[in-house]
């Protein structure tokens, strides 16, 4: 269908017609409308790329603009290849920076319209003075926030180890300040060894920031765990756009608010972005932090070289005063001994002869003594033999005497036994009229052990009767 026509309604009163346009008609009354009324005209827009992609040299970018989190419009827009090669150049090293999901930019742009695509902003120029202005609006809004919150120095006035060999580095592996740092660390020309703990994260785009504040949470876990002298954190060299990323207000709060000392390598010498100010140690480059630590190591190792000179140097100087009075000494401790001794044995021979006189008096005392001793020992000796002779001998005659005694009344006692026994034995029992009663040879002592059916046995004293039990009658106390 390439021309309009007439068709009847099928609503309406009937016979009413309403006039149909073909698409094409729609589009191109839409492109010559626009371009009547704009021409090419250049429009400068802010909008935000929610998408980008390149294909065939050209960049294809989804514009939106968002109030609130709510989308406000959305438009597509485009970068021929021949600009995209005039803002590349224009841009620099930001282009890549600037051209990704997540960045607001300022354009410079023509209205397009294409019967196919639809409408679309033909992007011609981007301002990068806008979005580094805007940046460094948001830099100095965080940098004011960080002073009111007392957060600038605060990490600063942790205690830094004398030597700090134990570190967790964050950054990604595989980039130049990354490696860089790793190897001027274990390269260093005095030795030093490393204890090195890695977090690798992102260190640009739009996940950055969070990230590197997760990985300086889990560094906080790990010091709670097992000692950490310090935490590094590192991004190499790069674009201004690239290091914003650093300015971020929660990533500068969570390294002021660090238990353990922070220290930052990012960017280059003549960078610095917000972690510096709020960091521990702040250096120019990834290399000049690995300097920093080699240096303080070194600088220890240095003040105890000095210091063990300087002991040396007082122990050499404290010898040499006291030689004299060393040598004094020597010579005191040869000499004085002798002169006690000479003096100890002349006291010696004193009083050795004087023990000799001593003990060949009391010998001769002791001698006397002994002689009277063994004298009267001797006679007293006599004396005692007789008396206990005279004594034993009485004394025998009073034990023959005694056991006499005792022997005839053992044989009273036995005799009296003896009739006892006769008369209260079995047979005489048995004659005065009392008989036994056996059953199966065991004399039965109390009715209970009997039963009805039993045969028991009973002896009298001229023979024995054997009967069986018919009945039994206990006593009523039996128990």
């Amino acid at each position: 269908m390439t021309s309009s026509s007439s068709i009847p309604s099928s609503a309406g009163n009937p016979g009413t017609e309403r006039k149909v346009y073909p698409l094409s008609k729609v589009t191109a009354a839409v492109s010559a409308m626009l371009k009547e009324q704009v021409g090419s005209k250049l429009f400068w827009v802010r909008a935000e790329i929610s998408q980008c992609g390149f294909k065939n040299g050209h960049a294809y970018l989804d514009l939106v603009e968002e109030q609130e989190g709510k989308r406000m419009a959305q438009l597509k827009g485009t970068i021929w290849s021949s600009q995209v090669a005039v803002i590349r150049k224009a841009l620099g090293n930001e282009f890549d920076e600037v051209l990704k999901p997540g960045r607001e930019i300022v354009f410079s742009a023509h209205m397009a319209f294409h019967a196919v695509w639809g409408f679309s902003l033909n992007i011609q120029h981007i301002d990068l003075d806008i979005l580094l202005g805007e940046m460094e609006r948001r830099r100095k809004a965080t940098l004011e926030a960080l002073s009111k919150e007392g957060a600038i120095g605060r990490n600063g006035r942790l205690e830094l180890a004398i030597v700090p060999q134990r570190l967790i580095l964050i950054g990604s592996k595989g980039t130049a300040g990354f490696t860089d740092f790793l190897a001027h660390l274990k390269s260093n020309v005095w030795g030093y060894g490393m204890d090195i703990g890695v977090v690798d994260v992102p260190v640009q785009g739009a996940q950055a920031p969070g990230a590197l504040v997760s990985a300086l949470h889990r560094a906080g876990r790990v010091a709670l765990r097992t000692a950490v002298d310090a935490v590094v954190v590192l991004r190499g060299g790069g674009a201004k756009l690239d290091l914003d990323v650093f300015n971020d207000l929660t990533l500068c709060r969570t390294i002021a608010a660090m238990d353990i000392p922070v220290l930052v390598g990012v960017g280059h010498e003549t960078d610095q972005t917000l972690v510096d100010v709020v960091a521990h140690t702040a250096c120019k480059t990834p290399t000049a932090v690995a300097d920093f630590v080699i240096e303080r190591m070194s600088e220890f190792e240095g003040a105890v070289g000095r210091e063990g000179r300087a002991i040396a140097a007082e122990a050499k100087s404290q010898l040499s005063e006291n030689r004299g009075f060393i040598a004094q000494s020597s010579t005191f401790i040869r000499e004085r001994p002798l002169a006690m001794v000479r003096g100890q044995r002349g006291l010696l021979f004193t009083g050795a002869n004087a023990v000799v006189r001593r003990t060949r008096t009391l010998l001769s005392e002791q001698q006397n003594l002994m002689g009277r001793i063994r004298t009267a020992v001797n006679a007293a000796a006599t004396g005692i033999q007789l008396t206990r002779r005279t004594a034993l001998e009485e004394l025998q005659r009073q034990l023959s005497r005694e056991a006499q005694r005792q022997l005839r009344q053992q044989e009273e006692r036995m005799g009296n036994l003896k009739g006892t026994l006769a008369l209260l034995g079995p047979e005489p029992t048995l004659k005065r009229g009392f008989s036994i009663t056996r059953k199966q040879g065991q004399a039965v002592r109390r009715a209970a052990d009997l039963r009805p059916g039993d045969v028991i046995v009973t002896q009298l004293a001229d023979g024995e009767v054997q009967s069986t039990v018919d009945a039994l009658q206990t006593n009523e106390t039996d128990t």
